[in-house]
């Protein structure tokens, strides 16, 4: 009965591991795939902000944002595809709900939710770019991220930044205090 139970088990079993593409599950398919998602996002919810912001220096970030992160997804796709790992095409779910939100926002609302999200995401990516270096094992992707992670800490920093400034310009005022005779 058990052996009989395995080999019934057997071809479903290998059959889910020929759906999966070559390399999409080890740590360095993984972090190129992450870094896909990652990439369409700075890169769409930058050209949100193009559309959406009238603060010159948020622009000037989102546009380098756009340039920077297209160039960088051009070398994920170049590792990706001589490794034979597939990347997204999309964006997904949950980072497409922000794309989204941020669109439906305007003015200083938009600037210090769309900074907000630069912070929040520059963050999640040091942290996966720091993975990769000490747990990757493709030289080639692990040296993209050494390479980059200055970069992207770089981006974090001016982001931050540029958040402090924007929550600062639309911080309410302060209330007065009734002088003293």
């Amino acid at each position: 009965m058990l052996r009989s139970s395995a080999l019934v088990l057997l071809p479903l079993a290998l059959g889910s591991c020929t759906m999966m593409a070559p390399n999409a599950t080890t740590v360095d398919g993984l972090f190129l795939q992450s870094v896909t998602g990652s990439n369409l996002f700075e890169i769409q919810s930058s050209q949100v902000a193009l559309n959406r912001s009238t603060n010159a220096q948020v622009r000037t970030f989102a546009q380098q944002m756009i340039n920077e992160h297209t160039t960088a997804q051009a070398q994920v796709a170049a590792l990706a595809s001589a490794r034979g790992v597939p990347l997204p095409k999309a964006l997904p779910p949950e980072l497409q709900l922000k794309v989204n939100t941020l669109n439906t926002l305007t003015g200083s609302a938009f600037d210090v939710a769309y900074l907000r999200e630069q912070v929040l995401g520059h963050q999640f990516t040091i942290s996966i770019f720091q993975n990769e270096q000490t747990a990757g094992r493709d030289a080639g992707v692990v040296a993209f991220a050494t390479q980059n992670l200055p970069l992207i800490e770089r981006h974090f920093q001016e982001a931050q930044t540029l958040l402090a400034t924007a929550q600062s310009q639309t911080a309410p005022a302060a209330p007065a205090t009734p002088s003293t005779p």
